[in-house]
């Protein structure tokens, strides 16, 4: 069936080549002018014509206009429009930067202050943005994620995820929102990020240790959640609304923000306002509801800066929300009807749908406000200052049955702060660089059930990074020292009474790496990372019940620090027709801790639990990330993506648990420009395999890993203009043949299968309400 729908498209983009191989040829490539960045499907038109295009994946666009002066335009959402006036005689090859919009639909001078964040350059950076971005509105960041290769996500359900990359995951993950480092309760697996992801213009991923820059923890990597920059054009103010409905669940989200430049006496002040909302009810499986695997999410941010010639300003404050259903029928009684839970195919317990969450379910309330501060000094030299503070308050609610309480069960709350400065030297020659100095201090607070105990901590470090480019190659080298003091106000279970421990931890991380480029197509980068992550309070003191997981866990206070090893090769090439990324790395890491599955059951007040208990071994991770993209035709683009990953337990001679399994995802898409009143018309279908882990060790787990899944999924994108605007619509279909599946990653597969069917509906439209016509 592919292959028909694939010789029939095929024959469409051979018919209109054809029928549009008269007059010249205008090529090129479009990027993002200050990352250099490729941009993907950016439009390319001639103005007042129905002639359009728009570029692949590596930026290239190739568009055949006839002999004459012709009006081009450029366009990319969230990105200012260039028009340009060209005298068409020849062919012609131009290249455009876009930079950074405040407006939608005209030309604009950007001054933008937002940080270039690739600090180390040898390492892989992906960047979702632009439509890529567009079509994962109304997911979790988590989910959004899974388009990326080598990034998975660990599952609570259906409505629960938090990302994995090449394996790892939790506190080994560094997540920025918008410059500031996510700190909250998030080390379960349950504890999705909390991140509003209508807040950002584009989310990249760093994919390796990357705790030069970041801080210590970041051993897997560091996922940046970035909004656009803020417009500083006087006198202007623009909008966007966003709006997202989904058939399984009957989620509904809405998303507005509102943003501007003022004017007259206020010029250099500028602003942006958004609020989010989410629902969705219980979600089904091709064969049964879920039962109470509701949620609601309500959010809010806003942001000031004044921009002022060579500094600047800017506040920001966010406010995220949300209640999350667990899955009912997961808690029972005794042992043995626990163990027979396991073993049933379908839930006990029928569900019709609703949107009512009852117990079990958890409440997250997540507020970050931060200040910063630049300098940008006549020499090129950048001085920036940030201080950012964070209030985290978690509450679970177990079921009424087992308690008359209308308490939850229990209750966190973490308040952290945060301070960076960080100055980027002037050039010399070829050399540039960077230094800085970090600090942190937490505050963590329990109440209720005693699960991870309270707790202060103090956290400070300091980093060089150094990089030279010499013709075709550029080399860097970074090194950081960082301390921790950390005390800790656990439960003595010997002696039944609340003891004060304090562990002191420090080390250094530090990076080595190089990229040549072989020719304008083709790159080879290499990095050596050394790092190291120092055991959180939950690995150390827990001891007790977390009802929405189904366990009771124990951590060890004998815990040691880890110290990663990470070596990654990179290979990428890209021309007009062919772009190839391909990533190979191997991670060792010593002391690697983790949530190991012991086999034992427990029984206590609220029910039976499974038991885990916190140790660590010495571990290593190899695998291989491909991406390759195919153009055939101008209209048709092929891409495949592999993920291949080996995880073995050194310490037992065994393979380590929960590894993400293989996963190939290959899809194609068929661009057929502009038909009517229909813009950007884009049509595409994708398979999405994910083979049985079968390298798992024996006898660890409460299941064995689920079969190998097959899913297909097929999305309609295209863009009508109302009223003088672009509104940008996407229809797709997640999982078409409606397959009943589990997964490895997700906890809950011992108790349920995945979503089934989900047909989604995304509405995107801009406007503007004041214009500066100067």
């Amino acid at each position: 069936m592919r292959i028909t729908i694939l010789f029939i498209l095929l024959l469409i983009g051979t018919n209109l080549s054809y029928g549009q191989n008269t007059g010249f040829t205008l090529s090129g490539k479009v990027k993002d002018a200050a990352t250099k960045t490729p941009l993907s499907q950016a439009t390319v038109s001639v103005t007042g014509t129905s002639t359009g295009t728009h570029s692949d994946s590596t930026g290239f666009y190739k568009l055949v206009i006839p002999a004459g002066i012709h009006k081009i335009r450029f366009e990319f959402v969230g990105y200012a429009t260039i028009d340009t006036v060209l005298n068409v005689n020849t062919n012609i090859k131009l290249n455009v930067s876009l930079k950074p919009s405040d407006q939608f639909l005209k030309e604009v001078q950007v001054k933008s202050t937002a940080e270039v964040r690739k600090t180390i350059e040898t390492q892989s950076l992906t960047v979702l943005q632009g439509t890529e971005l567009e079509r994962t509105r109304g997911l979790s960041l988590g989910e959004s994620l899974k388009s990326i290769t080598g990034v998975t996500t660990f599952q609570t359900g259906p409505s629960i995820a938090k990302p994995i990359i090449h394996g790892l995951y939790s506190n080994r993950i560094l997540i920025l929102n918008n410059g500031v480092r996510l700190e909250a309760q998030q080390w379960g697996s349950e504890h999705a990020p909390e991140i509003d992801p209508f807040i950002a213009n584009r989310i990249e991923v760093i994919k390796g240790a990357a705790g030069i820059r970041y801080g210590s923890d970041a051993i897997a990597g560091v996922i940046l959640a970035e909004p656009k920059a803020l417009p500083t054009t006087p006198g202007t103010m623009d909008g966007e609304v966003n709006a997202v409905g989904m058939s399984n669940s009957r989620l509904g989200a809405f998303s507005a923000m509102v943003e501007g430049a003022l004017g007259k006496k206020l010029e250099g002040f500028s602003y942006r306002i958004q609020g989010s909302y989410k629902r969705a009810g219980n979600t089904s499986t091709p064969n049964y509801i879920l039962g109470n695997t509701g949620l609601s999410e309500n959010d809010f941010s806003a942001a000031l800066q004044y921009y002022h010639k060579n500094y600047g300003v800017e506040t920001y404050y966010s406010n995220f929300n949300t209640k999350l259903g667990i899955l009912a029928g997961t808690e029972v009684g005794s042992i043995a009807d626990l163990k027979a839970r396991i073993q049933e195919t379908v839930p006990t317990t029928p569900a019709d749908f609703t949107y009512t969450i009852d117990r079990p379910y958890q409440t997250v309330n997540h507020a970050t406000a931060k200040v910063r501060g630049f300098y940008n000094f006549d020499d090129g030299s950048k001085l920036q200052i940030q201080y950012a503070y964070q209030t985290n308050k978690r509450s679970e609610y177990d079921l009424l049955s087992y308690s008359t309480s209308l308490n939850p069960s229990l209750y966190l709350k973490i308040n952290t702060s945060t301070a960076d400065i960080n100055f980027d030297q002037k050039p010399i020659g070829g050399l540039t660089g960077s230094i800085g100095v970090s600090g942190m201090n937490q505050g963590n607070v329990r109440m209720y059930q005693y699960l991870i105990p309270n707790f202060v901590d103090y956290d400070g470090g300091a980093y060089i990074i150094e990089r030279y480019r010499y013709k075709k190659l550029l080399f860097e080298a970074g090194i950081r020292y960082d301390y921790r003091w950390l005390k800790a106000y656990r439960f003595n279970d010997t002696v039944a009474k609340i003891e004060a421990t304090t562990t002191h931890y420090q080390s250094s991380s530090s990076t080595l790496g190089a990229t040549y480029n072989i020719t304008s197509d083709l790159s080879l980068s290499g990095n050596f990372g050394s790092a190291f992550r120092a055991p959180t309070v939950n690995e150390l003191y827990s001891n007790g019940v977390h009802q929405t997981l189904i366990s009771y866990e124990v951590g060890d206070p004998n815990l040691k620090t880890e110290r990663a090893s990470n070596f990654s090769l990179n290979l990428n090439y890209q021309s007009h027709r062919v772009a190839i990324d391909l990533q190979g790395y191997y991670n060792n890491i010593n002391n690697f801790i983790f949530l190991q599955p012991t086999g034992q059951y427990t029984r206590v007040q609220s029910g039976s639990l499974l038991m885990f208990d916190y140790t660590q071994a010495n571990v290593f991770f190899r695998g291989i990330d491909l991406g390759v993209i195919v153009k055939p035709l101008d209209s048709l683009e092929i891409n495949s993506k592999t993920s291949l990953i080996y995880a073995y337990n050194k310490t037992i001679h065994d393979y380590l648990i929960y590894t993400p399994p293989m996963r190939l995802q290959n899809g194609v898409t068929y661009h057929f420009g502009s038909l009517g009143a229909f813009k950007n018309l884009v049509l595409g279908a994708e398979n999405v395999f994910v083979a049985k882990q079968t390298k798992v060790p024996a006898n660890q787990d409460y299941a064995p890993p689920p079969g190998a899944y097959s899913l297909y999924n097929a999305h309609l994108g295209f863009r009508l203009i109302i009223n003088h605007t672009y509104a940008a619509i996407d229809l797709s279909v997640n999982n078409l043949t409606n397959v009943a599946y589990k997964d490895y990653l997700d906890r809950f597969r011992y108790f349920a299968n995945e979503p089934g069917r989900n047909i989604i509906f995304r509405l995107r439209v801009p406007f503007s309400i004041l214009q500066n016509n100067k």
